[in-house]
């Protein structure tokens, strides 16, 4: 490890991106806080805690993103969080719900620490597709989102609550 780098936390390092993020991350010197959530992926999470045994400058803190407490326990320290949060299967207005209070829950968190100066947040590609006239995928990138009016035409999941409630939209995050 090199200790000028440094400490970055990864939630959620048990999540697809997150796991590949954390690899990268320890590969090019980095400490890494991996903030595994119990998302039912015990292989991933079991992979992760032998990880720690062999990598240096890898620790793991078990997180729930609705337990304030916890987020701060695996973000000390750090100067840095990837937001890596897997996609749930069953999406409707609960789960919305819920994936908004956690994330205003890290970035609240985040905001009450004295090291972290970034947070970057991960995001699957249906944030960004579902409007009209995307021709390939040179017509999306990090500036697109999706278009709130489209996806109730096309009926596409409940972006109404999504749209409505996220509380952070005012903030340029939803446009």
């Amino acid at each position: 490890m090199d200790p000028s780098k440094p400490i970055l936390c990864v939630l959620d390092a048990s999540s697809y991106v997150g796991f590949w993020v954390t690899k990268g991350l320890l590969s090019k010197g980095y400490p890494v806080h991996a903030a595994v959530q119990n998302t039912g992926k015990p292989e991933i999470e079991k992979t992760i805690r032998e990880m720690c045994k062999v990598e240096n400058g890898l620790m793991v803190f078990s997180v729930d993103i609705m337990d304030y407490q916890s987020i701060l326990v695996a973000l000390k320290g750090c100067s840095g969080l990837f937001c890596c949060m897997d996609t749930h299967h069953v999406y409707d207005e609960k789960m919305v719900d819920l994936e908004v209070r956690g994330t205003i829950n890290v970035v609240e968190a985040c905001a009450q620490t004295d090291s972290v100066e970034k947070i970057v947040f991960t995001s699957s590609l249906t944030a960004a597709v579902w409007r009209e006239n995307i021709l390939s995928e040179k017509d999306v990138d990090e500036r697109c989102w999706s278009d709130k009016e489209f996806c109730r035409k096309m009926k596409v999941g409940d972006f109404k609550s999504i749209f409505s409630s996220f509380p952070l939209s005012h903030f340029g995050f939803l446009h």
